[in-house]
């Protein structure tokens, strides 16, 4: 559906809101011509190489990732519904995939499949009504079906979540006038939709308080990183948003000047469900905890408004080119009135509207320049200094919802706790280890007004977080076809969220210290006083010591880019960049250990990228792309055991062992290959192609268990095995 699409990274102007990449997409109109495109893909099992490796194996990996199948088609047809009057674009796509998920299993020992099917239909019309007025209107709808959503360690059959067709689409109309040679306006109107729901397989799901849904809790093994039974809660989440775009530009040679508004609203419904109303936790097998869910959860909040007002210039004086811009935001939302019914732990409740949840007013300047440094149009210096305030939807509003699924987590050792202890009692000891947790296995709750009452809620003088940006880069052409890019890219992100618990603090913590089980060092660890168990008010606030709470990114970049003869092209670079986190002004002094990243030597992570296509002879073209990707930092959490605190776990602690910068994944590096073929059949052109993925057949691991125990370091995803994959094209 798209004729163009270009990606900007950095130096976004007063247009867009957010920072980070920004797609531009220009459709396809149609025309007074007809045309077409047919896409076929399709690999499968029997075109991918097994990397299974015995190294692998002795780690606890007994069957990897890789593909079962994989297909896509996709059709389209343009053309004039009206000589030079009213065209139409369409396109029909169908793809599907079935993956084999690592070390995922059904009951007879077959691999686990994820299992994914998408459909969309899309038509976009254009009335050209004359020579300066045009109107379009684009349909999108999408139908997508998940079989078994799950990751690697879960009970397919059982576990896995399952995500139905449910309704989502978006529409939009919009009218553009060449007002003058230099003026253009333009005003649309769009909707988008997208009604999702993850639900439990059929026959796992029971009803309330039967002796089958209290059994049929989900369990998870916070060691073996595994989840049986059931999957996580059920979510059904319906989500709506309107918008209205308006822009005007006047443009001359040296000058161009842009403005407009963007105005958003929205609405979202959200329904969480569970079997148990909770989530039992298990240490290597053995029970530990609970997540007590304060379900059934019923939300329903609105974005009352994301306003943008903008004014972008440009304008070229000799050499400089400058572009300031200025954009001025909007944003409010409001908790609505709701009613609910009663759950395993909590009661009926009903929730007045809140409004102003926020009502944020921000002003974001932005400014670029590019200086054509010699004279020559061959050397460009830019740079770029820009703020972006955090875009948010509805996903603010939500968390402070009194009806937003909340958890707890209570100490559960499968026998009768004393009352008001934590304590099991030896004379009710239970030993039939029937691993169902009843209520009076359950030990005293962390928070006793879950569901009740709102128990996060946001500072009334909260500020919008904002990320300041700067960029500077030259470019320079060496000889036609070919440039150079040098960058560097720094990010500060300001009025950083803050959470605390009013009614505790760090003094309600008493701490001792335990040796570490990763290298006997002596680790400390609080534990909450049990007069301060369960009382909880959290209030999410900006923190103002940035020497506790800020982020700070920076980035480097080498590039190349070059046209080769005959038509071929090839590109490539060398990029680092490092992420410095500080969250040291929480009320839990647990969450302190290793909480200032500035502190440790967290070395800037380099990738590298090479592509590129040359035609061969006789309408062939072969091409390859070669990456080297840094692996991802490694963490080891350590779930400290309830028999380690000092007159009994108050709640559940988990610490990492080691400092951030200490341990990371292996680099890893991928090599495609791909060979096509192109015939020319009078109008019509057949592409056939044949791609190889991973022609080198790594089979690195690119995430493991992180969490410590007798499965620490498994992997859990490796990169596929090498794949074929064969492809046609044709179009006329």
């Amino acid at each position: 559906m798209s004729q163009e699409i270009t990606v900007q990274t950095a130096a976004l102007g007063a247009e867009v809101s957010a920072g980070g990449p920004h797609l531009n997409l220009i459709p396809r109109e149609g025309g007074n011509t007809y045309s077409g495109a047919t896409y076929l893909g399709y690999t499968g099992s029997s075109f991918q190489s097994d990397n299974l490796s015995q190294s692998l194996i002795d780690r606890g990996l007994k069957t990897p990732d890789a593909v079962s199948k994989i297909f896509d088609v996709n059709l389209s047809l343009g053309g004039p519904l009206k000589h030079d009057k009213l065209w139409f674009f369409g396109s029909y796509r169908n793809v599907g995939n079935d993956n084999v998920v690592a070390n995922s299993f059904y009951p007879d020992g077959s691999p686990g499949i994820y299992d994914q099917r998408v459909r969309n239909y899309t038509l976009r019309l254009t009335w050209q009504i004359n020579t300066r007025n045009k109107i379009t209107a684009y349909d999108d709808y999408q139908w997508k079906y998940v079989g078994h959503l799950f990751t690697s360690g879960t009970d397919v059959l059982y576990a896995a979540a399952r995500r139905p067709p449910v309704l989502k689409y978006t529409d939009a109309v919009k009218w553009t006038s060449t007002v003058s040679d230099k003026l253009v306006f333009d005003l649309g109107y769009g909707t988008s939709v997208n009604a999702y729901r993850e639900g439990y397989q059929p026959g796992v799901g029971r009803t309330p308080f039967t002796p089958e849904w209290y059994a049929n809790a989900s369990r998870t093994d916070i060691v073996r990183n595994t989840m049986t039974v059931a999957s996580a809660p059920e979510l059904g989440t319906y989500n709506f948003r309107y918008m209205i775009i308006s822009s005007l530009a006047y443009i001359t040679g040296s000058h161009s000047l842009k403005a407009g508004f963007q105005w958003h609203i929205g609405q979202n419904w959200l329904n969480r469900d569970a079997n148990g109303d909770l989530t039992e936790r298990f240490r290597d097998g053995v029970p530990d905890s609970v997540i007590v869910y304060d379900t059934p959860a019923r939300l329903y909040d609105l974005m009352k408004a994301d306003l943008g007002l903008y004014v972008q210039d440009s304008w070229t004086l000799k050499r400089l080119t400058i572009n300031p811009g200025l954009r001025w935001e909007y944003f409010n939302s409001e908790i609505e009135a709701r009613s609910v019914e009663a759950g395993r732990f909590v009661p009926a409740r009903s929730f007045a509207t809140v409004p102003d949840v926020p009502n944020w007013k921000n002003i974001a300047p932005r400014f670029s320049m590019v200086y054509n440094l010699t004279g020559d149009a061959k050397t460009a210096l830019k740079g770029s200094i820009n703020k972006y305030n955090r875009a948010y939807t509805t996903d603010f509003v939500n968390r402070y919802d009194p009806l937003v699924l909340q958890s707890d987590t209570r100490n559960w050792s499968d026998c009768d706790y004393l009352p008001g202890t934590s304590t099991c009692s030896k004379l009710v000891l239970k030993t039939n280890g029937d691993g169902i947790a009843q209520d009076n296995e359950i030990g005293p709750s962390n928070n006793k007004n879950l569901g009740i009452v709102a128990t996060r809620r946001a500072d009334t003088a909260i500020e919008r977080p904002y990320d300041i940006e700067y960029t500077l880069s030259v470019v320079r052409q060496l000889r036609p076809g070919v440039a150079v890019t040098g960058a560097w890219y720094r990010r500060d992100t300001y009025n950083v969220e803050q959470q605390l618990n009013t009614l505790v603090s760090p003094s309600d913590f008493a701490s001792f210290t335990t040796p570490s089980p990763l290298n006997g060092e002596s680790v400390t660890i609080y534990n909450l006083n049990k007069g301060k168990q369960g009382l909880v008010d959290l209030l999410d606030t900006t923190a103002t010591d940035r020497s506790k709470a800020r982020v700070n990114y920076n980035g480097l970049e080498l590039s190349f880019s070059a046209r080769l003869p005959k038509g071929g092209s090839m590109f490539g670079g060398w990029s680092a960049d490092r992420l410095i986190t500080v969250a040291c002004a929480g009320y839990d002094p647990n969450t302190f250990r290793y909480c200032d990243q500035s502190q440790y030597d967290i070395p800037f992570r380099s990738d590298f990228k090479f592509a590129g296509n040359y035609p061969i002879v006789w309408g062939a073209q072969v091409g390859a792309s070669l990456a080297s990707y840094a692996g991802l930092p490694l963490a080891v959490n350590w779930a400290v055991p309830t028999n380690l605190f000092p007159g009994g776990r108050t709640q559940a602690v988990t610490v990492n062992l080691i400092p951030p910068g200490n341990q990371y994944l292996d680099r890893w590096n991928e090599l495609d290959l791909s060979f096509r073929k192109v015939f020319a059949l009078g109008k019509y052109r057949v592409d056939g192609a044949l791609d190889m993925f991973n022609a080198l057949n790594s089979n690195v691991v690119l995430s493991q268990n992180q969490n410590y125990g007798s499965t620490l370091g498994q992997p859990l995803a490796v990169l596929q095995g090498r794949l074929l994959r064969v492809s046609s094209q044709i179009k006329f």
